[in-house]
């Protein structure tokens, strides 16, 4: 039980650090029109990329942004896997 609730802390935890990210890279990112998102916004998107969803109303637009997607991604892929290999150890 203890593993199940440090992933999900771990899951919550990874939301709000890549919303930050995002927020602060958020010259990188297009929303679909000309308004300004806020901190709200970007931890929506933050969510639907752990999530594993992966739509949302904000695209990348650039290198970072992408980049920084793509660590999002490689985190959740890795933690699930890791998750896996503990519990059927």
């Amino acid at each position: 039980m203890k593993i199940v609730i440090r992933t999900v802390l771990f899951h919550i935890l990874c939301i709000f650090v890549f919303a930050c990210l995002y927020y602060y890279f958020r010259d990188n990112f297009k929303p679909p029109v000309k308004e300004k998102f806020t901190i709200l916004d970007y931890i929506f998107l933050s969510t639907t990329i752990q999530s594993g969803v992966g739509l949302t109303d904000v695209y990348p637009i650039n290198f970072y942004g992408k980049l920084t997607m793509i660590i999002q991604q490689l985190v959740l892929i890795m933690t699930h896997v890791f998750t896996i290999y503990i519990f059927t150890v």
